[in-house]
């Protein structure tokens, strides 16, 4: 088998030339053969065999029935796997009920072949030069084109074993670019969804204002196809009301024109900062593939602000982690963040080898989201947060574009995707960032995927066995 898309095995198992338990194997044996230097993936399903057997036996779910997929390690599964964050504090932790984009992707016959390491409870531990990809359970993860290169995190695992192609489709988290961040190191497509389009319930939170689940893949059309299934209301997550009135397409949003489309490169005003000539090289290329597919594409400044969104993120995780640990208190040893420190310090030549700064931060808050002066500093930020959806409307743009990643979508909540935009041959990935306004999500995915059509820059890396 070569490196497929998640387009390409419907395809096949459609037309009868691959089956699932083919595929599957596939997958597992690519596992076997690579991960033991990449340490992307964190458990494997003990109830696999017994899984693929139910579904090659059932009535065909969705498009994506019987094919394979690994999540990432901070999302729950009621079953015989782990959820643990890559903390040694969870290592003997099993969830109590599946998260509900788990129930989503179960009900749609996808097969869940397991877990994927991540940086220590979503890289918001430490920050005491604590390496992405980084945790006390599992270790570090490595990068598969290049271990000299950075993976970032913390969605690290679910973007190296995409690359890698240990498996075509995987599911990772971003509170402040957890997902855009791998995905653009890792030379793969991923899609930040709007704020509320995917539920959280039962996913280890940092923040309720900022954190969502979204698909990593190798193109966009297979992120388009994975959104279309975890999308959707809970009534455990109020965020996704949205969803109740409105009905988003993804998948079909990969089949239109940018003809009219209107999109913006921007320029950021910041200090020294200055597009390498790498990057102007790309960017002026992309504006040449874009227009020529009849989008209009105009230059832009952008005066770029820090957000420092430090201080809210400490009250906000204080606050929304223990209410989590309290979701699952029968079934968990740790009951709250003082708890979590607590059990750190007593194992610290395990669990803190770069301590636990970003934690202890957090506690010493009172966790409490009505008190004037976080409400008085969130208030502010997300103003400031808001300029970006403000230029767009300002402008009527569909889009904006960088090969530089910024804060303001996933502090406001709006949606980003990230396709690449070279060939990764060297120790410098890059990749072009697409940012499109709150709930409009169908328009990104149209704009980035006509990009991605017409380059394809990605290449598999070349792994050691």
């Amino acid at each position: 088998m070569k490196d497929y898309t998640l387009k390409e095995l419907v395809d096949l198992l459609e037309s009868n030339q691959l089956n699932i338990h083919d595929i599957t194997n596939y997958y597992i044996n690519q596992i076997h053969t690579y991960d033991m230097h990449l340490n992307s993936i964190a458990e494997i399903n003990p109830d696999l065999h017994k899984i693929i057997r139910d579904v090659e036996h059932s009535d065909k779910k969705s498009i994506l029935h019987g094919l394979p997929i690994v999540i990432k390690d901070n999302i729950q599964t009621k079953d015989y796997m782990h959820t643990t964050a890559n903390s040694y504090a969870l290592k003997d932790f099993y969830a109590p009920y599946d998260a509900t984009i788990v129930k989503k992707i179960k009900e749609a016959g996808m097969i869940i072949l397991g877990k994927t390491n991540l940086s220590e409870f979503a890289y918001f531990m430490s920050d005491q030069k604590m390496p992405s990809g980084f945790g006390s359970l599992h270790g570090q993860v490595k990068h598969p084109y290049d271990t000299r290169i950075d993976p970032l995190g913390s969605s690290t695992g679910s973007a190296v074993s995409v690359a890698a192609d240990l498996i075509p489709i995987s599911i990772g988290t971003e509170t402040n670019g957890s997902l855009m961040a791998p995905a653009y190191k890792n030379s793969i497509t991923s899609i930040k969804p709007s704020l509320g389009f995917v539920s959280r319930h039962g996913i280890i939170p940092i923040s309720q204002f900022q954190d969502t689940a979204g698909p990593m893949g190798k193109t966009v059309e297979d992120c388009a196809l994975l959104l279309d299934i975890i999308y959707g209301y809970d009534p455990n997550d109020r965020s996704t009301e949205i969803c109740n009135s409105y009905k988003p397409k993804f998948y079909e949003a990969t089949k239109k024109s940018i003809k009219g489309k209107k999109i913006a490169i921007l320029n950021y005003i910041y200090k020294d900062f200055s597009y390498s000539k790498e990057e102007q090289e790309i960017l002026k290329n992309t504006k040449k593939i874009l227009t020529s597919l009849g989008a209009s594409v105009i230059d832009l400044d952008f005066n770029l602000e820090d957000l420092h969104n430090d201080k809210t993120l400490l009250v906000e995780f204080k606050h929304d982690i223990n209410t989590y640990f309290n979701s699952v208190k029968d079934t968990c040893l740790i009951h709250s963040l003082k708890d979590l420190i607590e059990f750190n310090k007593k194992n610290k030549e395990i669990c803190l080898p770069y301590g636990q700064s970003i934690f202890e931060s957090a506690q010493k808050t009172d966790g409490n989201l009505e008190n004037p002066n976080y409400t008085n500093i969130k208030a502010l930020q997300m103003k400031k947060a808001e300029k970006l959806e403000n230029l767009l409307k300002k402008h009527q743009l569909d889009a904006a574009i960088s090969t530089q990643r910024n804060s303001y979508a996933p502090i406001f909540g709006s949606p980003s995707i990230t396709v690449p935009a070279k060939a990764l041959t060297d120790l410098n990935p890059i990749s072009l960032f697409f940012y499109g306004k709150k709930y409009d999500d169908q328009n990104l995915i149209t704009i980035a995927n006509q990009y991605e059509t017409h380059t394809n820059y990605r290449i598999p890396p070349k792994l050691k066995g």
